[in-house]
């Protein structure tokens, strides 16, 4: 991946952490007593909100944690390319935006514990649950998606279209470009509400063992800086306190979402 450059100037701060805040944890991060985090904008995981404020259930969680441990809150966003780059150079402690735990990205990241769950989701103007249903049809994937090779040897690379981004795909199919789209449950979801006008609807993709992204629902997580040990363990006993006191369920909720998702 390459590196999108991010000025220091494009990010959000958090609220000053207060006097005589105590952490729960002792770790180090990329600038003393601040996490800076990549953000890769795509609702509802992240969402820019007016003013440079970062939320989004990835966003409400992480601000959570930042108040856990006392630390000042920096938001820098980056391109979807960009993201897991901008943590394993070390400009970023965290990275965040709807990420996917996966056993190449465990190889280079830290991974926390399950967040929630997340699965794969047709979009489209005409309901599609199964592979069959779109055999034929012109499909559009995001780039980086775990579905997206599978897809492409299924129903052929000539019907598969990429994109850079979620809106670009919705704008297609809003405007007939496209015959269905693949996204995340979560976030197909949240676009369907955002454009009620374009009657989208959305599709659970039925187990299908050609598309292996299909028959178990996705782990999001937080991606950390390799070899920091001790801020891992900080964010995965955070994350089950989190978890435990209803405050994943809440931003899930808050952000369209089942709570039944929170958790591994």
């Amino acid at each position: 991946m390459t590196l999108t450059a991010c000025g220091a100037d494009t990010g959000s701060s958090g609220a000053a952490v207060k006097a005589g805040c105590k952490p729960i944890h002792t770790f180090s991060t990329v600038q003393d007593k601040q996490l800076t985090v990549a953000v890769y904008v795509s609702p509802p995981y992240s969402v820019q909100k007016p003013g440079g404020v970062f939320g989004g259930v990835d966003g409400d969680i992480i601000q959570r944690i930042a108040q856990m441990e006392c630390l000042k809150l920096v938001e820098k966003p980056v391109a979807g390319a960009a993201l897991i780059e901008s943590v394993k150079s070390k400009r970023a402690d965290v990275a965040l935006g709807g990420i996917y735990r996966t056993p190449e990205r465990a190889q280079i990241l830290g991974l926390t514990s399950t967040l929630y769950r997340d699965g794969m989701a047709f979009i489209g103007k005409n309901k599609a649950t199964t592979i069959e249903d779109v055999k034929g049809k012109t499909v559009g994937v995001i780039q980086g998606y775990l579905w997206n090779a599978d897809l492409q040897k299924v129903l052929g690379s000539s019907h598969v279209k990429i994109y850079q981004s979620s809106d670009g795909l919705v704008s297609d199919l809003k405007n007939g470009r496209l015959d269905q789209g693949v996204l995340t449950t979560s976030e197909a979801g949240y676009r369907a509400q955002q454009n009620p006008a374009a009657k989208l609807q959305v599709g659970q993709v039925a187990p299908d063992a050609r598309v292996a992204a299909s028959t178990a629902p996705g782990e999001v997580v937080f991606a950390l800086t390799k070899g920091n040990t001790k801020m891992l363990e900080a964010f995965d006993e955070d994350i089950q306190a989190l978890l435990k006191n209803g405050a994943v369920a809440k931003a899930l909720t808050g952000n369209g979402i089942s709570a039944s998702s929170a958790g591994s």
